[in-house]
């Protein structure tokens, strides 16, 4: 079976496109019953010779950031059932997609999708699955169920939802996903036996001043929009 992964990147320095590689390749060898298409959406350097036959679909808008806006680039690309969405920063383990797949075997009502990550669930939910003997968490909390950085979507639902709004540039894209997935009746899930690794839970970094000032705009953008 065939699954298209959208990526997006900055290849600015070898570090990151180092970190790009690995993100692809732990996502290759994590199934052998899946197979994933990667198309990589690049806003640094045209430098497609580095991930030579890793991609699907190397695509180089050539012009300012914009996170919804490269997105929505990669989305008529895309010729598959189930569509990841993902960073570039994660490290992905053995059967994670294949986890996902078995609650939606038992959940065909469930469209949309996260996986676990082990650092943010010992951090900050050590206790939400404690004692529990559910497989996976059905809510639409950002960041505690659904996660920006690795989202699971059947392509019918996500044909509701694109184009992404291109109002969120940089912050609260995720937010604005739940909301949308809210308005269409979509359900989302965080699962629990899926295992995916956001790097940047690890080495967790404060926002300095510009990025916290460009966040609290991106929140005024949102709340706006969604009346809250």
């Amino acid at each position: 079976m065939n699954v298209d992964v959208i990526i997006l990147t900055k290849s600015d320095t070898e570090k990151k496109i180092r970190m790009t590689r690995r993100t692809i390749l732990t996502l290759k060898e994590s199934e052998n019953e899946y197979n994933f298409k990667v198309h990589l959406v690049e806003s640094g350097q045209d430098v497609h010779k580095q991930y030579k036959n890793l991609l699907e679909n190397y695509i180089y808008p050539n012009e300012n950031f914009n996170y919804n806006r490269f997105l929505n680039h990669a989305f008529p690309k895309l010729t598959c059932d189930w569509v990841v969405i993902s960073n570039d920063d994660v490290g992905y383990e053995r059967g994670w997609f294949s986890e996902i797949m078995k609650i939606h075997e038992m959940r065909p009502d469930i469209h949309s999708f996260s996986p676990k990550d082990p650092a943010l669930y010992m951090k900050y939910f050590d206790g939400h699955f404690l004692g529990s003997p559910d497989v996976y968490f059905e809510s639409y909390s950002v960041s505690e169920a659904v996660m920006g950085w690795c989202l699971v979507i059947k392509r019918e639902s996500l044909e509701k939802l694109i184009p992404f709004d291109e109002l969120f540039d940089m912050y609260y894209q995720d937010n604005d996903y739940t909301e949308n997935l809210k308005k269409h009746g979509i359900k989302h899930a965080l699962v629990r036996h899926s295992i995916v690794s956001h790097f940047e839970t690890i080495n967790i970094q404060r926002l300095d001043d510009a990025k916290m000032k460009k966040m609290k705009v991106d929140e005024i953008k949102f709340r706006k929009k969604w009346g809250l």
